[in-house]
């Protein structure tokens, strides 16, 4: 089972480093609509501490620091590839890149105010460890921030099927409902759960949940 994760980890990594050199200019339109759903309602402030899961060329670091210059925002991403894009890009402002995997993220307890996953969570092979590790590295009342495939739409569950056959990098979709109830059971509170479409082909959902604030007994227990 170990050797089937870590082969499937390699296969995104190595599939999006192929892809990274022309990843933006082909997939434009959808990179634009789907970042900027995410920007409609990230709880950020100035000098808020942000953390981009999967942040593939860094062009949501472009429109976050765009509206809030004074953010202060860290990348991960597998890819070397896409993380050398977005060095490239973002080669004249303080951006913490990490090359990482999520389901054990290099970072500190509390670290982040904000945790933002846009158009990546179907690859994660492990989900509910992922979403526990993105709970651990929020602050209490941090907020998380999600957007991706949504499996309600039915063009989206058929590309689904196809991908799960033709691509060994995919993991899977979900309903609203399916994954609001994994990051509730990775213990956050949800405040907005939604689902979006950006065409005929691209159904969405965008969901935004709290990490509570806890007494240390509570905390104990996850």
């Amino acid at each position: 089972m170990t050797t089937t994760r870590s082969s499937a980890h390699r296969h995104v990594a190595h599939t999006y480093d192929r892809l990274a050199a022309d990843y933006d200019q082909r997939w434009r339109r959808y990179i634009n609509a789907t970042l900027e759903a995410v920007v409609e309602v990230a709880p950020l402030a100035s000098a808020h501490r942000v953390l981009d899961v999967a942040c593939g060329t860094g062009e949501l670091e472009r429109q976050l620091l765009r509206r809030w210059p004074g953010l202060h925002v860290t990348g991960i991403d597998m890819s070397s590839g896409m993380l050398s894009q977005a060095r490239r890009k973002h080669a004249a402002r303080q951006i913490d890149w990490l090359r990482g995997d999520v389901r054990r993220l290099p970072l500190a307890d509390a670290s982040f105010d904000v945790c933002i996953c846009a158009n990546s969570f179907h690859y994660f092979r492990e989900p509910k460890a992922c979403l526990g590790e993105l709970r651990r590295v929020l602050r209490p009342r941090g907020s998380l921030v999600l957007v991706d495939w949504c499996d309600d739409y039915v063009m989206c569950k058929l590309c689904s099927v196809w991908l799960r056959v033709v691509n060994p990098a995919f993991y899977g979709t979900y309903s609203l409902r399916q994954c609001s109830k994994l990051i509730e059971q990775a213990g956050f509170q949800t405040t907005i759960a939604e689902r979006f479409r950006i065409n005929w082909l691209w159904g969405l959902m965008r969901i935004v949940a709290e990490r509570p604030h806890e007494s240390p007994a509570q905390c104990g227990h996850h």
